[in-house]
């Protein structure tokens, strides 16, 4: 049973959609006040920044979210599972770590996040997704969409399509909602995409009792995903737990062969569940071009070190 989503309303605004009167003087005045407190009574809330009662974000939290994502930047080296660039890809063999190798042969697919998992900027995503703050979409939605900007003004001029990350059956029903498609949508619907890219969902789960072709070497056959999905697993668990889970929906296969793509995901952490995804895009001839991110999270003891550790994994030397 999906739990109820809790809907606040953004500063200045009153249960209803209707207008907020106690910016005016009198009984307007009086009327919004008592609405307001009426509000925070049957829905009691606080800052998940701060803590600051009666708002999911105050301002100076929100100022501080803005900041912390309002420069992108590439995310790839602390993600060890990360599949690897297309080389044949728009912009392969420059602008990431470890070009000096010999060939540029072990660079991973490019992502771009929006800001560091951790602070305010972790404990919005996570009370947006897990605790029914569907009022954080804005700003959410907001730097996701600054962060799919970035990457797509590094891409080729031509039509790009933009692929969530899957949310799994079970987790739709928990929350009574996609947290990354609320986002995306309210991007699509607002104008706020990048131009001349497309929203779409080719790409969703199996049954949870198939499995496909195309795990990583050395990772054993698994009959089914855990229950609980990724959290709590080590990098090993997570390529364990995804791979083969995911393929190309019907109405879509056929269609994706040399189609630029761009995966979108809310986290990432070894990057695991988006080269899955990756697989089975590329299982149909698209071309997938890098990642977008809304967070990613610290790399344990620096990005060179999980970069160095990715190259040594890829060439079968750890």
């Amino acid at each position: 049973m999906a739990h109820p989503v809790r809907v606040l309303p953004e500063a200045g605004a009153v249960p209803g959609g209707g207008i907020d009167c106690s910016r005016g003087g009198g009984v307007p005045a009086a009327a919004g006040r008592a609405l307001r407190g009426f509000w925070a009574l049957i829905l009691p809330t606080s800052c998940v920044g701060c803590g600051r009662h009666d708002t999911s974000l105050c301002r100076p939290c929100r100022r501080t979210l803005r900041r912390a994502t309002v420069r992108p930047f590439r995310a790839e080296a602390g993600a060890g599972s990360l599949p690897l660039r297309d080389p044949d890809g728009p912009g392969s063999g420059t602008g990431a770590p470890g070009d000096d190798d010999a060939g540029g042969g072990f660079e991973p697919l490019p992502v771009v996040a929006a800001g560091i998992y951790r602070g305010v900027v972790a404990r919005a995503l996570l009370a947006f997704k897990n605790a029914g703050h569907t009022d954080l979409a804005r700003p959410l939605a907001a730097a996701l969409g600054g962060a799919l900007l970035a990457a797509c003004s590094d891409l080729p001029a031509g039509p790009c399509l933009l692929v969530p990350v899957p949310t799994r059956g079970r987790s739709l029903r928990r929350r009574g909602y996609d947290p990354l498609g609320l986002l995306l949508d309210g991007l699509r619907r607002r104008g706020e995409l990048p131009a001349g890219s497309r929203l779409a969902r080719p790409v969703g789960h199996r049954h949870p009792g198939v499995r496909a072709g195309g795990r990583p070497a050395g990772i054993p056959w698994f009959p089914s995903a855990r229950r609980g999905g990724q959290k709590g697993l080590g990098r090993r668990g997570r390529q364990e737990n995804v791979a083969g889970s995911m393929r190309v929906r019907r109405r879509y296969r056929g269609r994706l062969e040399g189609v630029q793509c761009l995966v979108v995901d809310d986290v990432l952490t070894t990057g695991a569940t988006l080269a899955e995804v990756v697989r089975a895009l590329r299982a149909e001839g698209a071309a997938v071009a890098g990642a977008v991110v809304l967070a990613a999270t610290p790399p344990p003891s620096g990005a060179e070190l999980a970069y160095s550790e990715f190259r040594r994994n890829r060439r079968g030397e750890g």
